[in-house]
């Protein structure tokens, strides 16, 4: 079966298209105060790869760490993440990530919010009512408390999360875990987003907040040069890029050709997301809405999904396509650490039947960070 892959990829690890942002991280000797550089947000969104999308430079963000806060390394995506750990093995976790443009709307990021603890669908009036401003020193955030059990789970769950627009990109601070222990850290939660703000590299050197020994302009060089390495996937020949949409890494265009029912085109997509991105029901029944199919129900979806052997026990893949409309699509879902990644290859049914073995040695190739 095509989607069952095997083998190790050899793509290089580079930068992810235009969500994947470009950081740096430094210290401060005084207190824990912690500094990571992130790119503005590009002019105009590339068709792959963060070096193509002209990048102006890098302004510094910085945050005080709450006490209790233990940090983890940072990823391509997570400028910042922190675990914090409770009575009776009680644990939650703190992330911090930009994403270009409005990352698909504050109204669609809180509702993906509320249904990750197992809470229904909010209206913009109620999302307007619930929301708590919080100044930061980069502006104000709106912040965000739900509370529940999320599907198949049984302890109860608490996710705070505020969102910080800023010159063109949209920062998400994130809180989830174990109920008790995230409501007894909200006000520590409220605190590190009060403390956030925005310092030029130089101002940051003259303070002292660059590493001992570190050169903030040479730092920032290393930094372009990473953003310079190619994505972490093969593209398939006659793919052509084209400029990528809010929230996608890259997108393709891939034309019929060949005369006949072929003439029509596909285009294809990567969008990272965090966490689930909904669940796969969710997913499942959007992605049929798209090509003209109804929605299923839960205990349908073992006769849909076929597995990956890319990324995480819970990457899923799915065939749809509809004989009315004669559209079909091809989508793999590839869970890594808290994230997931979502290839899409969508359009003329006869296009994306041509092109499945192609999309699915793009899938294969994937090299995650």
């Amino acid at each position: 079966m095509l989607w069952t892959f095997a083998g190790k990829s050899n793509a290089t690890r580079g930068a992810l298209g235009a969500l994947l942002l470009t950081l740096l991280l430094t210290s401060c000797d005084r207190g824990k105060i912690q500094s990571y550089q992130a790119p503005k947000d590009p002019a105009a969104p590339p068709a792959q790869g963060a070096a193509a999308a002209g990048m102006t430079a890098p302004a510094q963000i910085r945050w005080d760490v709450p006490s209790g806060w233990q940090e983890l390394p940072a990823t391509q995506m997570r400028v910042g993440s922190f675990t914090v750990t409770g009575e009776n093995d009680q644990k939650a976790q703190v992330t911090v990530i930009p994403l270009a443009g409005q990352a698909g709307g504050d109204f669609e990021n809180v509702n993906r919010w509320r249904t990750q603890v197992g809470q229904p669908r909010f209206t913009e009036a109620e999302m307007e009512k619930a929301a708590e401003p919080v100044e930061t020193g980069a502006g104000r955030a709106q912040m965000y408390d739900f509370a529940g059990v999320p599907l198949e789970e049984e302890r109860p769950t608490r996710l705070l999360a505020a969102i910080l627009h800023r010159e063109g990109t949209a920062w998400f601070f994130k809180m989830v875990g174990d109920d008790l222990l995230v409501a007894g850290q909200k006000a520590a939660f409220v605190e590190f987003l009060k403390s956030v703000r925005f310092e030029a590299v130089a101002s940051v050197a003259a303070s002292g907040g660059a590493s001992p020994g570190e050169d903030p302009a040479a730092a920032a060089q290393a930094a372009a040069s990473t953003a310079a390495t190619p994505a972490p996937w093969s593209v398939p020949a006659g793919w052509q890029p084209t400029a990528a949409g809010t929230m996608q890494a890259a997108k393709w265009i891939i034309g019929g050709g060949g005369g006949g029912s072929e003439q029509g085109q596909a285009e294809a997509t990567v969008v990272m997301l965090p966490g689930d991105a909904g669940g796969r029901l969710a997913n499942i029944n959007r992605w049929r809405g798209q090509v003209g199919l109804g929605p299923v129900a839960e205990e349908e979806l073992g006769g849909l999904l076929m597995p990956l052997r890319v990324g995480g026990p819970e990457s899923y893949a799915v065939d749809l396509v509809s004989p009315e409309t004669q559209r079909r699509m091809l989508a793999a879902a590839v869970a890594t650490s808290g994230q997931t990644w979502f290839f899409k290859l969508v359009g003329d049914a006869a296009v994306v039947g041509r092109e499945k073995e192609a999309f699915t040695k793009l899938v294969a190739s994937f090299n995650h960070p």
